[in-house]
């Protein structure tokens, strides 16, 4: 008697729906990830880091071999992490810190508006994010030139202090502004080359002076085209004649990728380039306290040395205390 042929097994077609659906698993991880790290302080940060280092080191599920950061490094470590130090991370992917950031240098540029330490500044905040604005009473370009006096040069140490301290990798624009009146003679033909060279000036004089990426600055001239006032008087004239520093939101960051030549460099790079803005702002602050006086000087505890940078005591921490402190219930 013939043997009974044995049927054919059936051959399972749909083994790719089970790396198919890890696959997505693993998208959908990513961006809630990413999502969480835009809304992270510091503190939260390193624990989400701990947390993608456990979840993604334990053996696959499917073939029982090494898990995906096999080596034990975390995902950070594994890519941006590499090449930023902790406190430009959280300036590269907070909104809450770069809001935070805009609304106290606003007030400290108020404050010192009200009290008559500069005069002819303000700052807004808009759609584009911190607006500086230097009007002509305040940078005092001499008529029809674009040479940066030394009067104006205090009041850009004090404006480019703010942002150094809080912004190291966020995009500057700086746009030069003119009055109607027409240019006769003189080196520039007409006011948009004036208002582009005084722009470029003030571009080239923060670079200089805060060692600012050359990449993170640009400088732009609209002649008369966007009149602050609209009037044809003296007073109104004054308005027009100025120029506007626009600290951008890094939510154009995409846009321009103008922020790659800082990630790419290595953390001691970048700790190199802090460290030498760190000092330009120690200096800064020893001259502004040596025109007080010595006793001022000697009474505020400030030392002439100028002090490395630290990830200490800074204002990405102080946020992410603050922060911590709301979270934690009061004890009873």
């Amino acid at each position: 008697m013939a043997r009974k042929k044995k049927p054919e097994e059936h051959e399972n077609l749909e083994r790719w729906l089970v790396s198919y659906a890890d696959f997505m698993t693993l998208i959908f991880a990513t961006f809630v990830v990413l999502y969480g790290l835009s809304q992270a302080n510091v503190n939260e940060f390193k624990k989400i880091e701990e947390s993608l280092k456990k979840a993604f080191s334990v053996q696959s599920i499917l073939d029982g071999g090494s898990g995906v950061m096999s080596s034990g490094e975390s995902v950070m470590d594994a890519s941006a992490a590499d090449s930023m130090i902790d406190t430009l991370l959280m300036e590269y992917i907070s909104q809450r810190y770069e809001q935070e950031s805009y609304d106290k240098i606003k007030k400290e540029i108020d404050d010192m508006a009200k009290s008559g330490e500069i005069d002819g500044v303000s700052a807004t905040i808009d759609e584009r994010g911190l607006v500086i604005t230097i009007t002509d009473k305040g940078i005092l370009f001499p008529s029809g030139s674009a040479e940066l006096p030394d009067g104006a040069k205090k009041i850009l140490d004090t404006i480019g202090k703010l942002i150094v301290q809080k912004f190291a990798m966020h995009s500057i624009k700086v746009e030069g502004h003119t009055d109607s009146v027409p240019i006769s003679g003189g080196k520039y033909p007409s006011n948009w080359e004036l208002s582009s060279a005084r722009a470029s000036s003030i571009v080239r004089y923060l670079i200089d002076r805060f060692k600012i990426l050359p990449d993170l600055m640009s400088a732009v001239g609209y002649a008369d085209t966007r009149p602050a006032a609209s009037g044809k008087d003296a007073a109104s004239l004054a308005k027009n004649r100025r120029v506007e520093i626009v600290v951008q939101r890094n939510q154009h960051k995409n846009l321009d990728h103008y922020q790659n030549s800082f990630i790419k460099m290595g953390k001691t790079e970048q700790q190199r380039r802090r460290n030498e803005q760190i000092k330009i702002i120690r200096e800064i602050d020893n001259q502004q306290l040596q025109s007080l006086g010595e006793d001022v000087k000697h009474s505020s505890g400030m030392s002439d040395s100028p002090t490395l940078y630290e990830e200490v005591n800074n204002d990405f921490l102080d946020e992410s205390e603050r922060i911590e402190k709301l979270s934690t219930p009061p004890t009873k």
